[in-house]
């Protein structure tokens, strides 16, 4: 009880600071012992905030949420009066009712996809303030001769002071704790503080007119959290997020300079308004883009790191950020009639659209093609290509003659499905009543929707595929992209693509999952894996497990017994892993690397993924010029190639893994033999490091409230 109440409250200090780190928590919690009064000011609220969330059982409370802004709280008191019984009731009051507002507020932003930062805690330090006014014998503990401690020059004392106001004390070593804390943790936010504070101070010195020398140390925290939030946290790292949070900056400036008079006059402080308020507005506004152009919001706030790295990765497997993966929605070989930006009517902004038919010695009709029966694609059925619901559909459209179109009528008949991303998908051009389908019915990647037909704008039978914003026909269209598909070159040379965008002219297939593949290398919820490892660098064998597990939001990880672990999906025919979160582990790192991403098909013989660099046994020397040259990470080029070894009836799996920067190469090799019936039985790894070999041993199912174990 007392390791999880030290551990969550030191979580919740450095929560503040976008971190999720006991250790840097508890630096920051000693520092603030610089002022006794402020330190225990803010410790009494978090104990307090930390009990009443538990008792309550609200939802995320070991995150620190609902205690970091209850610890402001006691933090704003501290540092403006001196502690007595009066102040002490007023922090446990406040402190009561920033967890209950905290909760409320958290709950209602999640719905609509938004962070509640601290303004709970803005809220309640505003009532609070106002209160202790009232009780007029309250001694004012902030002196700010205490504050002029000179450790470097004016401008760079400021700038630590100015992160220290982050915990309400204006002091350059405590600046040096927090900064050294973010540079820790990550180099990318260390520059986005810099910067941040280094434009909200320009534009403060261009439109005020001598500013008092204690402005921007008390308010300064709020130029640094508002380039961290909005460049690296919520957003994806690169330079239009960048430009992104030094404009959020020069508003948080603006919104420092509007308020101060107005607050002051009601003896209100500044805290944290401005940067709550112009991060909010930023993340509303970045919601409603019909655009997918950067800068791009973050999936689920993290570290620049991991969101780059996430980034990084979907680009290489996704072919670009925010693009859909949709499956091929029909049998055997079809032909790109028009692609993306298309030659007729796939013209912005309707660009993002597909249309297929079949051809045979470059015709798609037999005879003279006057008759619809002549066309090869004609009544083939059409299959969905996602998981959603059909909202809207229709099919009592006639369908035109050859060469002829219905203008009035540009989908002609079609069936609309609703991803449960909120984003739609059209099939359109259908034969007049094929539809299978009914309103309001759920379907799933292969389910027959209807027939392929000449309806609406259509001068040839052909199926039209796009994915669009919203249910209304005509709607702005969003990029996509096909997955797991044969792509049939000219020179009769076939290639496996994890995922593409084919081109005007490109002949595809749709692969069939492998039943055997998928099921063994299918990972339910306590899934576990026992094997004996050996290697260079290991003295004897040992043992180690792995173990499927879900975590609260959803998303299953493969967890080492480490406690290292990698999320990963099953989808569209492909096991992929990424999100390598925890300790180093050697044996975890090459089971990714293996087996990494893995298409669950037969036809799949050779593909190439980009994994993690740090996936590679680096030595010290390694990481450090990983750090200071790619200090966002980077990825490695793979290539992979797969048989069946008749002999000993499996698949071998090779994976050839390649880093290149400047004349520095370095190199790995993996191999993965997979049963039919065990799943991944074997593994080897060998690197300039040595070698690391792995051999299962057991496999079977953790037990659960009722169901049973095996083995």
């Amino acid at each position: 009880m007392f390791k999880q109440t030290i551990t969550v409250i030191s979580r919740a200090y450095s929560a503040i600071l976008f971190l999720d780190s006991p250790v840097i928590g508890f630096a920051i919690l000693a520092a603030t012992f610089i002022h006794p009064n402020i330190a225990l000011s803010g410790l009494v609220a978090a104990l307090l905030a930390f009990f009443v969330a538990k008792l309550f059982e609200f939802p995320h409370f070991k995150s620190g949420i609902h205690i970091y802004n209850a610890l402001l709280v006691g933090l704003s008191l501290g540092a403006f009066y001196d502690l007595n019984i009066y102040v002490i009731t007023l922090i446990l009051i406040g402190s009561l009712l920033t967890v209950f507002l905290t909760a409320a507020l958290v709950d209602a932003f999640r719905r609509n996809g938004l962070p509640v930062f601290s303004l709970p805690f803005i809220l309640v330090a505003s009532v609070t303030a106002v209160v202790a006014q009232q009780y007029s014998i309250l001694k004012n503990f902030t002196d700010y001769s205490d504050y002029a401690i000179q450790w470097f020059n004016p401008e760079i004392n400021q700038f630590f002071n100015s992160l220290g106001a982050t915990f309400f004390t204006t002091q350059p070593l405590m600046g040096v704790v927090v900064f050294a804390g973010i540079l820790w943790y990550s180099r990318y936010m260390a520059m986005l503080a810099v910067t941040g504070y280094i434009a909200g101070y320009l534009v403060i010195n261009l439109l005020s007119y001598d500013p008092h020398p204690y402005l921007i140390s008390w308010t300064g925290f709020n130029f640094v959290l508002t380039a961290i939030a909005l460049g690296g946290i919520y957003t994806i790292p690169g330079v239009a997020g960048f430009l992104t949070a030094l404009l959020g900056v020069v508003f948080t400036a603006l919104l420092v300079l509007a308020s101060k008079d107005l607050l002051f006059i009601h003896g209100l402080p500044v805290l944290a308004l401005p940067f709550v308020a112009t991060t909010l507005i930023f993340l509303l506004a970045l919601r409603t883009r019909v655009s997918v152009s950067a800068p791009w919001l973050s999936p689920m706030p993290a570290l620049p790191e991991v969101n780059y790295e996430r980034a990084r990765l979907a680009r290489v497997r996704n072919g670009e950020i925010n693009s859909v993966p949709l499956l091929i929605p029909f049998f055997g070989q079809w032909r790109i009639y028009q692609g993306f930006n298309g030659a007729h009517t796939h013209k912005p902004p309707w660009q993002h659209a597909l249309d297929f038919y079949i051809t045979e010695d470059d015709k798609s009709f037999v005879n003279e093609g006057k008759d619809l029966r002549d066309f090869y694609c004609y009544g083939l059925p059409v299959l969905s290509p996602a998981h959603g619901e059909v909202v809207r559909l229709y099919d009592k459209l006639a369908d035109n003659r050859p060469g002829d179109v219905d203008v009035k009528n540009n989908w002609g008949n079609f069936v609309l499905i609703r991803l449960d991303s909120g984003l739609h998908v059209i099939l359109a051009h259908l034969k007049q009543y094929s539809v299978r389908i009914k309103e309001g019915e759920r379907v799933v990647p292969g389910d027959e929707l209807g027939a392929c037909g000449n309806s609406g704008r259509s001068p040839q039978p052909h199926i039209h595929l796009q994915v669009q914003k919203t249910a209304e026909l005509g709607s702005p269209t969003h990029p996509f992209h096909l997955s797991s598909f044969m792509h049939h070159k000219e020179n009769k040379v076939s290639q496996y693509l994890v995922v593409g965008r084919p081109q005007l002219g490109d002949l595809i297939e749709a692969t069939a999952i492998d039943e055997r593949l998928a099921t063994q290398l299918h990972l339910p919820v306590g899934r576990q894996f026992t094997y004996q490892v050996d290697g260079d660098n290991i003295k004897d064998k040992v043992t180690r497990q792995l173990q499927v597990e879900l975590t609260l939001l959803g998303q299953f990880r493969l967890v080492s017994d480490t406690g290292a672990s990698a999320a990963f999906e099953e989808v569209n025919g492909v096991l992929a892993f990424y999100d390598r979160q925890g300790p180093a582990d050697i044996f975890l790192d090459m089971w990714l690397l293996a087996n990494g991403l893995t298409p669950l098909t037969e036809s799949a013989h050779q593909w190439r993924d980009a994994p993690s660099v740090q996936l590679l046994p680096l030595n010290y020397l390694q990481r450090i010029i990983i750090k200071l040259f790619r200090p966002l990470g980077c990825g490695l080029d793979s290539h992979y190639k797969r048989h069946w070894e008749e002999k000993y009836d499996m698949w071998t799996q090779r994976g050839q893994h390649e880093f290149k920067m400047g004349s520095v190469i370095w190199r790995a090799e993996t191999r993965s033999d997979i049963d039919p019936v065990l799943g991944c039985r074997e593994l080897n790894l060998s690197s300039e490091k040595g070698k690391c070999h792995a051999i299962l041993k057991e496999t079977g199912l953790a037990s659960d409230e009722g169901i049973p174990g095996w083995s």
